[in-house]
């Protein structure tokens, strides 16, 4: 997993953030892209991944990661309204994507047009929708909303080699989807690396915010692993048993005469063998 961030090239400052964070085995990643400049854009989005972060819960064994990420996506929305509150910013807003991934489970939610896309072998696919509206740049959802958010949430199931992108639009303003998707035939640090400086090289016009997420083989759950471990226990047991009762129930040959003794009673190549006695004969009753 890689992230990056990069002001551009024509903005003063960089508004978005980012979020890489591992909960007992739940990867919470997150990208934020703040709105509006000088009303508080980096307020917001600052303010928006540490909520997310500090409220997100990891679900429990048997429960979906998507509850609990739309749960922590409200929580995201009341911390950047408060902190609008706290700095006077009465329109303090950003955009979000996130994923919370457990094992093969990926839970994705968006609120505005930072994306989501999933990169497997050559082929790509916008997992998010974006929230536009009419006039150019801008968003129909967002966090900072006073009347309450709906983030879209989606659920995808991970195969291994397969590659989660996260991104603020300063990227796909100047980089296609094809190309981010060549982009991952290099490992995570260096396609994170090559986009950024693509976009750069394009103008550069927005803060540009990328994340890359390699999805990981299926392990061994603790429970399979366990079983198996017992399961050779035993065997390893009964192979001992069926051995001891193999060598108590097999008898002892009796041992065979001893092969010198064999040679000591030849008669030596120089010696001239005595003659052997007549045997007697038995008396007739």
């Amino acid at each position: 997993m890689a992230a990056r961030t990069d002001p551009g090239l024509l903005r003063e400052r960089n508004e978005d953030r980012w979020l890489t964070r591992t909960y007992a085995g739940v990867t919470l990643i997150a990208v934020a892209d703040g709105v509006g400049g000088d009303v508080g854009g980096d307020v917001a989005s600052t303010a928006a991944v540490e909520a997310l972060a500090r409220t997100f819960a990891p679900p429990s064994f048997g429960e979906s990661a998507r509850s609990a990420l739309a749960s922590a996506v409200q929580q995201a929305n009341a911390a950047v309204l408060e902190a609008s509150k706290h700095e006077r910013l009465s329109r303090a807003a950003t955009t979000l994507v996130a994923a919370a991934i457990r094992g093969q489970e990926a839970a994705i939610a968006n609120l505005g047009d930072s994306r989501a896309y999933l990169v497997r072998g050559q082929a790509i696919r916008q997992l998010t929708t974006d929230h536009s509206g009419d006039a150019a740049r801008s968003i129909t959802r967002f966090l900072g909303d006073p009347r309450g958010v709906q983030p879209d949430i989606f659920v995808e199931t991970l195969q291994p080699a397969d590659r989660l992108v996260l991104c603020s639009d300063g990227l796909t303003r100047h980089v296609t989807d094809p190309e981010i998707a060549s982009a991952m035939a290099q490992d995570p640090s260096r396609a994170a690396d090559a986009l950024v400086a693509l976009a750069r090289s394009r103008g550069g016009e927005d803060n540009i915010t990328v994340i890359v997420y390699a999805a990981k083989r299926p392990a061994v759950s603790r429970a399979l692993a366990g079983t198996l471990l017992l399961a050779l226990l035993i065997l390893v047991a009964i192979a001992g048993a069926i051995g001891a009762l193999l060598a108590t129930s097999i008898p002892t040959a009796a041992p065979s005469a001893s092969p010198s003794a064999s040679a000591s009673a030849s008669p030596s190549p120089t010696e001239t063998p005595s003659p052997s006695a007549a045997p007697t004969p038995s008396a007739s009753p």
